[in-house]
């Protein structure tokens, strides 16, 4: 599976995968101009990485920002970055989400962070992914059913 580091023209893409990665089941889309999706973007392109179809058209993206509330700090107060990730719903289930995990973290661990934290609703199928990629629980996470969970990186 093809992955790249995000580019500024992946702008539009990465919204997009914002508003999949925020969406909660039977509910509508958040708008793309929703100001609490805004805080959810990646700061700047070379913090997300992007996975590619076999003909180079991307079709899932990860990224880490820092949102605020911070969903988790060190001991000593530093924030940790926030993983965001999303795949389309006709390539789901085919290792795409794990891909874009194994790039991000070690993208992650490049630029000096030693830990990523995510939250995810607790109904929310992709916490199985994350527990196989070595997120654990941290505590509670943003709305009434989230959960904050966290991984170190090597």
């Amino acid at each position: 599976m093809p992955v790249r580091t995000g580019e500024p023209s992946d702008a539009a893409f990465i919204v997009e995968m914002a508003r999949l990665a925020s969406a909660i089941e039977g509910r509508p889309l958040p708008p793309v101009d929703d100001p609490l999706l805004a805080q959810g973007l990646p700061p700047s392109p070379d913090t997300s990485v992007l996975a590619l179809d076999h003909d180079g058209h991307p079709i899932g993206a990860a990224w880490w920002h820092f949102r605020e509330p911070l969903l988790v700090v060190t001991p000593d107060g530093a924030p940790v970055p926030e993983l965001v990730i999303a795949v389309m719903p006709a390539d789901r289930g085919r290792g795409i989400g794990r891909c874009l995990l194994d790039a991000l973290t070690a993208r992650a661990a490049h630029h000096g962070y030693d830990q990523l934290a995510l939250n995810v609703h607790i109904r929310n199928p992709a916490v199985r992914l994350y527990s196989r990629a070595g997120f654990v629980v941290a505590g509670k996470g943003r709305g009434p059913l989230g959960v904050a969970m966290v991984r170190h990186l090597p």
